[in-house]
């Protein structure tokens, strides 16, 4: 909902009775609030109000875009908070949800890593396949068909991928392999380990996910920022102005004081 709250001067001539009278009117409704003075010299009420322009139109803001910008992009909602901005609040607990959840998965993840190496280690035969492929493969070493495929360095990723993915290497799960025959055993450790090897993955990928959300948080906090120092004038604050104008019956000078929130 937005509310409009006004603070209206009315500069009026009074009667001419030799004094000065003021009268005092105070009007409550949903939209604005405006106080009603007359004062009874014309020519002061208009060096009054010139005044009151000079001095409203003489402040510079200290809300710079490109600032606000950069602080929000180093840190979210740090610009909107300094802007008087209660949503960088939003922000800041984005920022911190975003990379907690990151550090909680990445960890979880890399431990589970850990584990499915430890896995392969001990339980596929590293020393059995590397000397049937020395025996049958060394002339055709990607004769598949025969069970012949060169092994990636053993202790990179790709090595650990491939053990799982390939069923020339499955016959050795069991520790008793031998080419192309692939026993409900060598399937049941396999699967085991491929799903271990399934869970880190997903928790390593989510780990990226939340990282990506926290850069975007980043930006989008940036932008915001941006667009509310773009939104204040150069001589005041985004919610306050001055207007000036002549009633109806000429008598004086309108001033209303406004802010938008």
């Amino acid at each position: 909902m937005r509310f409009l709250a006004a603070l209206t001067i009315v500069l009026m001539a009074a009667p001419a009775l030799g004094a000065r009278s003021s009268a005092v009117t105070v009007y409550a409704v949903p939209e604005d609030l405006v106080l009603i003075s007359s004062l009874d010299f014309e020519e002061e009420l208009l060096e009054m109000a010139t005044e009151s322009r000079g001095t409203s139109g003489g402040s510079e803001t200290s809300h710079d875009p490109p600032k606000m910008l950069l602080l929000s992009m180093a840190v979210p909602g740090a610009g909107q908070l300094v802007q008087g901005e209660s949503r960088g609040y939003l922000y800041l607990l984005v920022e911190a949800a975003m990379w907690g959840g990151f550090y909680y998965l990445d960890k979880q993840g890399l431990e589970e890593r850990d584990d499915y190496e430890d896995f392969v280690i001990a339980t596929w035969d590293l020393a059995a396949y590397q000397d049937f492929f020395d025996e049958n493969c060394l002339e055709n070493p990607h004769d598949y068909a025969n069970g012949c495929r060169p092994l990636a360095p053993v202790g990179s990723q790709e090595f650990y991928e491939d053990v799982g993915k390939y069923d020339v290497y499955w016959p050795w799960w069991s520790g008793d392999g031998s080419p192309n025959d692939i026993s409900p055993e060598d399937m049941a450790i396999r699967d085991e380990y491929w799903d271990m090897r399934k869970e880190s993955n997903g928790h390593l990928r989510q780990a990226r996910y939340f990282m990506m959300a926290a850069l975007l948080n980043h930006v989008v906090s940036a932008l915001d920022s941006f667009f509310i120092a773009r939104a204040v004038p150069s001589d005041g604050p985004a919610d306050l102005g001055l207007e000036f104008g002549v009633p109806d019956d000429s008598l004086g000078l309108t001033c209303a004081l406004t802010a938008k929130y």
